[in-house]
């Protein structure tokens, strides 16, 4: 296998291909793998390659350059190279074959490093020297500012001009002008400016732009003839890239303080079009030219929470209420990624890990009645019902992923049911830390639902004797003349856990009335 970068010629200046002609061994060995730039051949001295003088702007400056992955078909399978350049591939006891990959060079006047990796079944992992191609020419000019300005922030833009020439020249500067700035010389102008051998002049405007966004600066340096000495030099032009132009974007940020509304809502097309209008009112105090409006439509119901959702999977940690707090996303959001499809092997083993260790430690909160606390037994004469069905809730769902033994699901159970009353709601036990956990509602009728939805999902029967009775007080409940919305929300969710449409629907209508609609109740 051999590995050649082509395809050169830049935007007219001279390159300089340093090359290594032996070839990289991996710790297992594709014979034959090298890795040239340019038209260098093994054992020739250092080539320089001067392109044809053009008087192109350098405007491609990117921090890193290439990074392909080629697949390349071969007689015994297939090589997948991953490059920062190009690839080939070939069998032991054939001739290397080339592929090039043709490049164009970017305008920044660096150094650049290249490398090349392959990887085949059949001969294993093989590791290309690397090599190096120097972009280069005679003298350029480099700007210097910042990242991003204020509107009308006065900033200086400094242009500096290298000169790596044996002889000296006069360079004429200059920064055209442009509608979208305001520019002054920091000092008086120079027709032109004398730099010799392997020196450099700094010239600065001070610069205040005037629109928003990003916007175009361009600088030159040209090498103009001229009968003035340098000192005791005649001056010089040289032959080949006696101009350069470079042109470099500066992004204007609105002056004041950023101010974001948004505007959500949910379309339901049923096969036919459907539209919908926002209202898009600016402040009276907005910053001229700073309003922008963007639009994106997805098509789940999700929305923008599912991007990149496994970076929400978190080790669980800490006490018992927070360790449950981060061991139940970790469910939802597997159960979720796998549901769509986006369920990889590394995300599913990073999740199960997680839940596996979340899993253990909140079996150290665990009281001999088979309730939960915070801090363990050794901390709570009683563990709190609140924090028990969240477990028994999150343990019956965490079956389907990682062993659960039944043993800890019974016992959470037992003691759930312990807390019955008469009625079948059900009383509150224990001290809960975090009022997070059960919605910011303190009451017994939202417990009661709460473990109601927690039997349901673990599951048991709607005819399950401690169902049946807990189901007869949320019943009781549903005929309040007020209900908590949240609660109005469980109700739904439980009876439709068990089966009953009608209450189910009607709690649904209840929250359905005071839903808010495009603004209005």
């Amino acid at each position: 296998m051999a590995m050649k970068l082509d395809g050169l010629p830049g935007p007219g200046r001279p390159l300089v291909v340093q090359h290594f002609s032996n070839p990289g061994i991996g710790s297992m060995p594709i014979p034959g793998v090298s890795f040239s730039a340019g038209v260098a051949l093994p054992g020739l001295p250092t080539p320089q390659v001067e392109a044809a003088p053009k008087r192109t702007p350098r405007r491609l400056f990117p921090e890193t350059w290439i990074w392909d992955l080629v697949i390349i078909n071969g007689s015994q399978g297939n090589s997948h190279s991953q490059l920062h350049s190009s690839s080939r591939k070939s069998d032991v006891s054939e001739e290397p074959k080339e592929i090039a990959l043709p490049v164009t060079i970017p305008d920044t006047i660096t150094e650049w490093k290249a490398g090349a990796f392959c990887l085949s079944a059949d001969a294993g992992f093989g590791l290309a020297q690397p090599t190096f191609l120097k972009a280069f020419q005679p003298f350029f000019i480099e700007l210097t500012f910042p990242y991003s300005v204020v509107r009308g922030e006065a900033f200086p833009l400094k242009a500096t001009v290298f000169s790596y020439l044996t002889y000296c020249i006069r360079v004429r500067i200059s920064l055209t002008p442009s509608a979208d700035f305001e520019a002054s010389p920091m000092e008086e102008e120079e027709d032109s400016y004398c730099i010799c051998a392997n020196g450099r002049k700094t010239v600065s405007w001070m610069m205040t732009p005037k629109i928003l966004g990003e916007i175009n600066l361009t600088a030159s340096a040209e090498a103009v003839t001229s009968d003035q000495l340098c000192g005791n030099e005649v001056v010089e032009v040289p032959t080949i890239g006696n101009k350069d132009v470079v042109i470099k974007s500066l992004l204007v940020e609105p002056e004041g303080i950023e101010k974001e509304m948004v505007f959500n809502s949910l379309l339901c097309a049923y096969g036919e079009p459907v539209s919908k209008s926002f209202p898009l009112t600016l402040p009276e105090n907005v910053v001229e030219g700073s309003a922008r409006a963007s639009f994106c439509v997805l098509g789940d119901i999700l929305g923008g929470a599912i991007k990149n959702l496994n970076q929400l999977l978190q080790m669980p940690y800490g006490c018992g209420e927070q360790n449950m707090a981060l061991f139940a996303p970790n469910i939802y959001i597997l159960n979720y990624l796998n549901e769509t499809g986006q369920l990889t092997q590394e995300i599913k083993s990073k999740a199960v890990g997680y839940l596996e260790a979340g899993y253990q430690r909140q079996l150290n909160y665990k009281h001999r009645d088979g309730s939960y606390s915070a801090f363990g037994e050794s901390y709570s004469k009683e563990g709190n019902t609140w924090l028990t069905a969240f477990v028994l809730k999150s343990f019956a769902r965490a079956r389907s992923i990682i062993f659960v033994e039944d043993k800890h699901i019974i016992d959470a159970h037992n003691s759930l049911t312990r807390q019955q009353e008469n009625d079948g709601c059900f009383r509150s036990t224990g001290s809960l830390f975090n009022n997070n956990l059960k919605g910011g509602v303190d009451d017994k009728t939202t417990l009661s639902t709460y473990i109601t939805i927690a039997l349901l999902e673990v599951p048991l029967p709607p005819t399950h004797p401690v169902v049946r009775n807990a189901l007869v007080c949320l019943e009781k409940v549903t005929e309040a003349k007020e209900i908590h919305i949240y609660l109005r929300a469980l109700l739904a969710y439980a009876f439709a856990l068990a089966g009953k449409e009608d209450k189910r629907q009607e709690m649904l209508d209840s929250l359905l009335k005071v839903a808010v609609k495009d603004g209005e109740k």
